[in-house]
């Protein structure tokens, strides 16, 4: 059972160590494995999963922080993305019902491939206008706003408006950003996502 703040805290000690004194590469993503976790609660989940979804959107964001962080367990700005492996079903649950309310998505790996996730699943919540854009992102594998507005000539959606949900994706840590000239190109953190 992994159960509370402080047992999440102590899990996370050398994770957070590492974020607060920049030990981690840029776009690096990180995996937590709840393999043998038969129960999990929002708390733990808050502490773990979440803390490092929440410094990888500080960082994308470009959100000030009110205050400095004043201990190691402080969210802070750091370049990561987050995806959880192993969740039995129980823990998915738990999952779902800590991410929904909040209208927020996690990926969860369902094949790991050579240190990298090679299928996925979306967890939580993803609005239908950015879900759409996350699949084409998915189809073309690194794609910039302009491109996104060519190959969609159909849509009603303008180059400022898919630039604003693929920077929107990338701040939901679904979508890494690399700058391509004066535009952006994104590109997915996994290959592959089961949509369920």
């Amino acid at each position: 059972m992994a159960l509370g703040a402080s047992l999440a805290e102590q899990h996370m000690e050398s994770v957070q160590t590492a974020v607060a004194e920049s030990k981690i590469s840029p776009g690096s993503l990180v995996v937590l494995d709840f393999s043998g976790i038969d129960t999990v609660n929002g708390s733990y989940i808050k502490g773990t999963a979440f803390w490092l979804w929440t410094c990888g959107q500080l960082s994308a964001s470009n959100l000030a922080v009110v205050s400095a962080p004043r201990h190691p367990a402080d969210p802070r700005s750091c370049d990561i993305y987050v995806a959880v492996a192993g969740l039995s079903a129980e823990v998915t649950v738990e999952f779902q019902e800590f991410l929904k309310p909040r209208r927020l998505p996690l990926l969860s790996a369902r094949q790991l491939k050579g240190g990298l996730i090679d299928e996925a699943v979306l967890l939580g919540h993803l609005d239908p206008v950015l879900t759409f854009a996350l699949k084409a992102a998915m189809h073309r594998g690194a794609v910039t706003a302009p491109e996104m507005y060519r190959s969609f000539p159909d849509e009603d959606v303008t180059v400022t408006a898919w630039n604003n949900r693929l920077n929107e994706l990338h701040a939901l840590r679904l979508l890494r950003r690399v700058r391509a000239g004066r535009a952006w190109k994104y590109e997915p953190v996994v290959n592959k996502i089961i949509w369920e």
